[in-house]
């Protein structure tokens, strides 16, 4: 199970959905004041405006589903079929992160200051869980080589 690379790949998945959901995402200027945008809360100079625990919450469950996903490791297509489905998740935490901006704050009065680890975190974990599938697939085309082999 850990001896395997895609583990590694799951487990950093994991580890970047984590710090994607704990760390700054990017910080605006909003009509002169400074927001933080942050997978918890929306924080405009330094007091919470807006709550955003849903963002919070995909970034958890994409955390757990590649931490479920390590060990799975009995049943591939399993593993892959899970591995897509993150995939998903994190496509669908920058989905809301874009919603939840246009929603809140208009556009045209944003100015942009600068990206916060969080916000590239889940471009990782995409490639890591790619990398991750790429593996899986490897090693489920050995397996049925290896029966066809012994039959």
């Amino acid at each position: 199970m850990l001896q395997r690379i895609q583990t590694l790949f799951l487990l950093l998945a994991a580890a970047a959905m984590l710090v994607a959901s704990v760390t700054p995402l990017a910080v605006f200027i909003y009509n002169s004041d400074e927001v933080l945008f942050e997978a918890m809360g929306i924080y405009l100079n330094g007091t919470l405006n807006d709550v955003t625990w849903g963002l919070f919450v995909i970034g958890m469950i994409g955390t757990v589903v590649a931490l479920i996903t390590v060990f799975l490791y009995k049943k591939r297509m399993l593993q892959i079929r899970l591995s897509i489905f993150n995939i998903v998740i994190m496509v669908g935490f920058y989905l809301y992160f874009g919603f939840i901006l246009y929603k809140i704050y208009p556009v045209e009065h944003l100015q942009f200051q600068k990206v916060g680890i969080g916000a590239i975190m889940p471009v990782i974990a995409i490639i890591l869980t790619a990398l991750a599938i790429r593996n899986i697939g490897a090693d489920e085309a050995l397996v049925r080589s290896l029966q066809r082999l012994r039959r």
